[in-house]
């Protein structure tokens, strides 16, 4: 029992006290009064107490409404705080669970550019070794004027060179200028290099077949046509006397020369006579 609950109850004995001192002070005048006003003495004493005992009755149900609504606020917000509690929680592990994947994913993603940086850097160091080594392996090209060729096939210089004056072409049946020899040898015929060079390019053309064009150095390029099975490709070294290609079937040009090499010296674009430059 609260403080205030004591003190109702000992205003209600007090009015009590003051009741039965009023009943007795009525009853020893009693001679003087009448039984209607004794009655009515009765009856106010009567209401007193049912008013006293009313007004107790309704404080204590004014008093347990208020703890019960005191008990329900406390009790919301110790479920408002365990809620709170739970959602920053909550919270907490969704971060550190984000917070894990993007740390992940980062490390992920240095590691696929470091590999790929390990893949270029491998791809570059190889690329350089074989530029070293192919510079290593590569012959000398220094052709120059008074350098001298090996022949690149045995056989009869069937259709000569001349820039100054016509040569007659069977097949064609014409006369004009020739910038090239055509030498005779039989179809399979290995053609050789005729000094060391780099192959320029290896092109298909219609008057001299395949035709493999041959840097020598210093602006000097041989040029070698109507091959077939030309083992190289365009930028590689070849030395003097490596195998370029075999003799093929002459072109429409040349069906009535017979099979034969075409071979032409030019320097700087400017044809040569290439039995200049032949032993």
């Amino acid at each position: 029992m609260n403080k205030k609950r004591k003190i109702r109850l000992l205003l209600g004995g007090i009015l009590t006290l003051a009741l039965v001192v009023t009943c007795g002070v009525v009853y020893q005048s009693g001679s003087k009064s009448t039984p209607n006003e004794k009655e009515l003495v009765k009856e106010n004493e009567e209401d007193s107490v049912d008013q006293a005992i009313k007004t107790e009755e309704r404080e204590d149900s004014e008093e347990e409404t208020a703890d019960a609504n005191t008990s329900n606020v406390e009790g919301s917000r110790d479920v408002e705080e365990e809620t709170t509690q739970e959602k920053e929680g909550t919270d907490q592990t969704e971060a550190s669970q984000d917070q894990g994947e993007n740390t992940q994913e980062t490390e992920t993603g240095e590691t696929e550019e470091n590999q790929e940086g390990t893949a270029q850097d491998s791809e570059t160091a190889s690329a350089q070794i074989t530029e070293q080594v192919e510079t290593a392996m590569a012959p000398d090209l220094n052709f120059t004027e008074s350098s001298l060729m090996e022949w690149p096939v045995s056989g009869q210089v069937v259709l000569d060179y001349n820039m100054d004056n016509t040569v007659y072409f069977p097949t064609l049946n014409v006369y004009k200028t020739s910038p090239a020899i055509a030498i005779s040898a039989e179809v399979g015929t290995p053609v050789m290099a005729v000094a060391n060079g780099q192959i320029l390019s290896i092109t298909e053309n219609e008057e001299t077949g395949t035709t493999v064009t041959v840097d020598m150095g210093n602006g000097y390029q041989a040029i070698y046509g109507q091959l077939k099975d030309v083992p190289f490709q365009a930028e590689e070294y070849v030395s003097a006397g490596a195998v370029l290609g075999y003799i093929n079937e002459p072109t429409k040009y040349y069906t009535k020369e017979g099979a034969n090499l075409y071979f032409a010296l030019q320097k700087d674009g400017t044809p040569l006579d290439p039995l200049q430059y032949l032993p």
